[in-house]
């Protein structure tokens, strides 16, 4: 085996050259919660589109809003977080004030002046002039009527609106002394501050200090904040998952080796460190080769292999100390040691090289899914076996030549064990037991719940999500997941669609299923309809009697005329165009522009869905207009890969089997093939009684149950030792990664919790069920 421990050594230094360089080289941990979402086969092209400027809009930047019974204490301290944001690298670029350019502001105002026009004002202006032009005078006869456009820029008064739709949420104002953005709410000042991450900048442990830093400046000047985004939420899930690891991977490697410590008694046991440190390597460096880079959930989960990864050894050592040495008869009294580490590994090898071709080949399988976390763990957790696989069988018999086993209570207490073990076993072949464990087994898979919740893929603090929704509150910002895409072949088609949406929509805002829409119609009119409204400015233009009342307020008739005359000669301006303005900041994310040949798209917001049912079917059948819903979405999506997941799984017992048969033959096949599925089946009985659901992460946690039963129930059925050695060997290697996964299921995340309580049930399910091969012959 000389040249093969050569080659394999050579091997691992190659991955430890190349994990060494990667890490140098590029930022190689990923921490973006949707690079977890599927990959759809065939997306429309459209909607990716708008879920990727809405993404963009939401992680880009980070909003805070400061707040103070006393106004000048919220400007204040505003202004002292912005200069505190600003002397960060945290952020690119920082918004505390507005200062528009007033020149410019206006020749836009006068530029898109007719096409602004809000609906109800053009319907006014066409059907009843004279009272348009009457309220018109009103208000430039009001001293306080408020335009950025003097009387005399603004004769005919379409200028009047433009303000009022450069801010469509209409709470947000605007102080005209510094510049500051502010809401008034229940006796509080709130002043807003936004801050725009750079661009590709992954949010870190940064952006959390400097938001707590935030929160104590601001604590001093007897203010409080509110923050949100997606940014924040990202950092979030990013700095606890790191964390998770470390102290997942730290407590799961001390109580492995304080039970091995225990178990052996001897000091020889932190060479098992070997393996698993091999097998992370091996993992990352492949992940890394494959993919470029690795997820941070991929990591937490790969940390819970530690105790899988010992498995190898752990098969191999357990004769040591549960059958440490026997009386020779030609020898006499002289105890002759019985365990021997090349002849041990030569004992088991057979049993190791099918289980490892078994686990393997349901990892590879995994590679045909469309979730890139499964992916990467698949290819993680394959090569990390193999590592490991390597290790044990190169690296460990050189360093435990000179071990012998002795006798510890763990050796001791394995025959006893089994005999309790075939007690239960005898106990279940009764007619009454058996029925009632299948009647109870049967109830628990009736009672389980098959779904998913992409919320459950991170862990979202309450405190976060509660000052989100505070936000929203504040602001009138409430716009979820849930929005319509709409398409055209042109933009004046793209702003009559649009409009036709929001007429749909008006009644289910009277009903209260639907609290707003912002939608581009509202910015903007069609070139159509400013061509109609220019001709009909035309004709007022000779019909003195429909602006009467400006004459009557002073205003010459040939001053009136003219400005009819002008406005009618002005040329129609595109949604495109009318979006390049300053004042039009708040409507670009909605026009998502050509997509396509022929396929201009648009998003229409809607805030505060109570009622996405009604919304969706008032949507349905509209031609060119798309329900978007997220995370109803993704869920579905994610239900389609765990079905996917299983029918791969059960391919892979399909082939699992046809091994089995051509090595142990047919009755022994199927006796071994039956050991996963009785622990896979359990495990979701046990789900199911429990109310927990079965959800793709759970899914991913029955087919590494699957795995770890074909090795238990493959060196049960095949090693050479003795039945309750063997049954040694599988308890020390269920106890080992009972303790990774058992710890998984304190995390945080709920999606990983429920991966790590899957396995280290099916961990224990997996050893009773592989326990009644212990008989069989090899």
């Amino acid at each position: 085996m000389k040249f093969p421990r050569i080659l394999y050594t050579l091997l691992m230094a190659a991955a430890a050259v190349f994990f060494a360089y990667t890490l140098a080289a590029k930022p190689w941990l990923q921490t973006d919660l949707t690079a977890l979402l599927p990959q759809e086969a065939r997306p429309d092209v459209l909607l990716q589109k708008a879920d990727a400027v809405l993404e963009k809009e939401l992680n880009g930047q980070v909003v805070l809003a400061v707040g103070s019974a006393d106004a000048d204490t919220a400007f204040q301290t505003a202004s002292a977080l912005a200069r505190q944001w600003q002397a960060s690298s945290v952020f690119a670029s920082v918004q505390d004030t507005l200062t528009p350019d007033i020149g410019g502001l206006r020749g836009e105002i006068r530029r898109l002046g007719l096409a602004l026009l809000p609906s109800e004002q053009q319907t006014l202006l066409r059907d009843n002039p004279r009272a348009y032009f009457q309220v018109r005078a009103e208000d430039a006869a009001n001293p306080f009527a408020a335009s950025l456009l003097p009387l005399s820029d603004d004769w005919l008064g379409f200028g009047r609106f433009a303000a009022g739709k450069g801010q469509p949420q209409s709470r947000i104002r605007w102080n005209a002394d510094n510049g500051m953005l502010f809401t008034e709410h229940r006796g509080k000042t709130w002043v807003w501050l936004r801050g725009r991450l750079p661009e590709g900048a992954a949010p870190d442990e940064k952006l959390l200090k400097l938001l707590d830093d935030s929160k104590q400046t601001a604590a001093a000047q007897k203010a409080e904040v509110l923050y949100a985004g997606g940014a924040v939420f990202a950092a979030e899930a990013k700095t606890s998952a790191e964390a998770e690891s470390r102290w997942m991977g730290i407590a799961g490697m001390l109580l492995t080796f304080a039970l091995l410590l225990r178990v052996f008694r001897s000091a020889r046991v932190f060479w098992l460190v070997l393996p698993l440190g091999a097998g992370v390597l091996a993992g990352l460096a492949a992940a890394l080769a494959v993919f470029g880079e690795i997820h941070v959930l991929t990591v937490v989960i790969g940390t819970s292999l530690v105790g899988m990864l010992v498995d190898f050894p752990l098969h191999w050592l357990a004769p040591a100390v549960c059958r440490p040495s026997e009386k020779s008869v030609s020898d006499g009294l002289i105890q002759k040691p019985v365990w021997q580490a090349d002849e041990a590994m030569r004992h088991v090898l057979h049993g190791f090289l099918i289980s490892l071709a078994v686990t393997v080949s349901g990892y590879a399988l995994l590679w045909l899914t469309p979730l890139s976390v499964l992916q990467q763990t698949a290819v993680f957790s394959g090569a990390a076996l193999l590592g490991a696989f390597g290790a044990t069988v190169y690296w460990l018999p050189p360093l435990f030549r000179r071990y012998h086993g002795r006798d510890v209570p763990f050796g001791r207490l394995m025959p006893p064990l089994l005999a309790k073990i075939h007690a239960l076993h005898a106990l279940l072949k009764k007619p009454a037991a058996a029925v009632l464990l299948l009647i109870l087994a049967a109830a628990g898979l009736w009672r389980s719940d098959w779904r998913d919740d992409i919320r459950q893929w991170a862990a979202m603090p309450p405190a976060l999500l509660e000052q989100a929704r505070q936000l929203g509150e504040l602001g009138g910002m409430d716009f979820g997941a849930q929005y319509a895409v709409v398409e055209a072949a042109d933009e004046d088609g793209l702003l009559e669609r649009s409009a036709a949406v929001n007429r749909v929509l008006q009644p289910l805002i009277r009903q209260g299923a639907l609290a707003e829409v912002q939608s581009p119609d509202q910015w903007i009119a069609p070139q159509q309809t400013q061509r109609q409204l220019q001709r009909h400015l035309r004709a007022l233009a000779d019909k003195p009697e429909t602006w009467q009342p400006l004459a009557e307020l002073g205003v010459p008739p040939k001053t009136v005329q003219t400005a009819l005359q002008e406005a009618a000669a002005q040329a129609p301006v595109s949604l495109s165009d009318g979006l390049k303005a300053q004042i039009a900041e708040a409507w670009r994310p909605l026009y998502l522009g050509q997509v396509e040949t022929g396929r201009q798209a648009a998003v229409v917001r809607l805030g505060g869905v109570k009622d996405a049912v009604a919304v969706r079917t008032a949507l349905a059948g509209m031609n060119g207009v798309h329900w978007a819903d997220k995370r109803t979405h993704l869920n579905q999506m994610f239900q389609e890969t765990r079905n996917q997941a299983a029918w791969l799984k059960l391919a892979s017992y399909a082939a699992a089997w046809l091994l089995l048969w051509k090595i142990f033959g047919t009755r022994k096949g199927v006796k071994i093939l039956a050991v996963p599925l009785a622990a896979a089946a359990g495990t979701v009985a046990l789900l199911g009684w429990t109310g927990i659901p079965v959800s793709l992460f759970a899914m991913f946690g029955l087919l590494l149950v699957s795995a770890i039963g074909v090795d238990y129930a493959v060196y049960a059925a095949s090693a050479a030792p003795p039945p309750a050695v063997r049954l040694g060997g599988m308890l020390l290697a269920a106890l080992t990664t009972g303790i990774s996964f058992g710890l998984l299921a304190f995390s945080g995340t709920p999606a990983v919790a429920a991966f790590g309580l899957t396995v280290a049930v099916g961990v224990v399910l997996a050893v009773l069920a592989a326990a009644v091969l212990l008989d069989e012959a090899v």
